[in-house]
C-alpha cells in the first residue's frame, strides 16, 4: 500500500508533536518519583520509536535503561547515536504475550498508540495484562473511538462507518493518508489492524489505574490509561 509521507515525530511545527509533548509531562511525572530510589530505571517502550524519546527532560536521559519492543525488526543501525545518553536495548516480540520478562521486570512500561492495533477486544485484554504485569507503573495512550477524526487516516467519521464499508473503501480509493489497499484482501487486513476503543473498554483494561482524557477544541481525543508504581 502506498502512503503519504507523515511528520517526524519530533516535528514541533506538527499539531500531533504538541499533544506528544504535552503527554509526555505525564511520562516525566512517573519517571521522577522513581529516580528518587537513586538507581537506573528500566524502561519497556512497546511499539516505540527511539526519536520519540528525545521529548525526555535531557536531565533524566542518562539515568533510563530503554528497552524498544516491537514485532518485526527495526532497522537499529538507523538508530544508533554515538553517545547516546539513553542505554538503549531492540527486541522483537509479541505485545500480547512477553514470556520472556518476568513480573515486574521494568519500572514502566509505555505505549502509545499500540494496543488498538493488535487484533480483536480479546488481543487488547492480553496485551493489557502483560503491560500490567511487567512494569510497577505503565502508560498506555490510545486514540478514542468517539473523537470525529480517525487518526491513522485523517477522515472525519471514517471509523465509525462498518467495517466492511471500510474495507471496501481502501480497496477501491485512496483514503486520507493512507493509499490504495493493493488487494481487497489487504484492505481487509488493514482494516482488522485497527480498532479504536471508548472510556469503558479502557477502564475495564486497565482497572487499577487512572483514566485521562486527552482533550482537543473541548472534546476528547485520545485516552491515557497510567498507574504510578506507588499504586501498585
Amino acid at each position: 500500500m502506498r502512503s503519504v509521507k507523515r511528520p517526524s515525530v519530533n516535528d514541533r511545527t506538527s499539531f500531533a508533536s504538541r499533544f506528544r509533548r504535552r503527554r509526555f509531562r505525564m511520562i516525566e511525572g512517573l519517571i521522577r518519583p522513581m529516580l528518587a530510589e537513586g538507581r537506573r530505571l528500566r524502561v519497556l517502550d512497546v511499539g516505540g520509536r527511539r526519536d520519540y524519546w528525545d521529548l525526555l527532560d535531557p536531565e533524566l536521559a542518562p539515568r533510563l535503561s530503554l528497552t524498544i519492543l516491537n514485532n518485526e525488526p527495526v532497522e537499529i543501525d538507523a538508530h544508533i547515536r554515538p553517545g547516546d545518553p539513553i542505554e538503549v536495548e531492540y527486541a522483537i516480540g509479541d505485545a500480547c504475550e512477553m514470556p520472556q520478562y518476568g513480573d515486574g521486570a521494568f519500572d514502566l512500561v509505555h505505549s502509545n498508540s499500540v494496543i488498538e492495533h493488535v487484533g480483536g477486544l480479546q488481543d487488547m485484554a492480553r496485551m493489557a495484562d502483560e503491560l500490567r504485569r511487567v512494569a510497577r507503573a505503565y502508560y498506555v495512550q490510545t486514540p478514542y473511538l468517539w473523537f470525529p477524526i480517525e487518526p491513522h487516516y485523517g477522515v472525519p467519521f471514517f471509523h465509525w462507518l462498518p467495517a466492511a464499508t471500510r474495507a471496501g473503501m481502501g480497496w477501491r480509493r485512496s483514503v486520507g493518508y493512507r493509499g490504495r489497499a493493493d488487494s481487497y484482501r489487504h484492505s481487509l487486513a488493514v482494516t482488522d489492524h485497527t480498532e479504536l476503543v471508548d472510556q469503558t473498554l479502557m477502564r475495564e483494561l486497565f482497572p487499577d489505574g487512572k483514566l485521562v482524557k486527552e482533550r482537543a477544541a473541548f472534546l476528547v481525543k485520545s485516552l491515557i490509561a497510567l498507574r504510578p508504581a506507588a499504586d501498585r
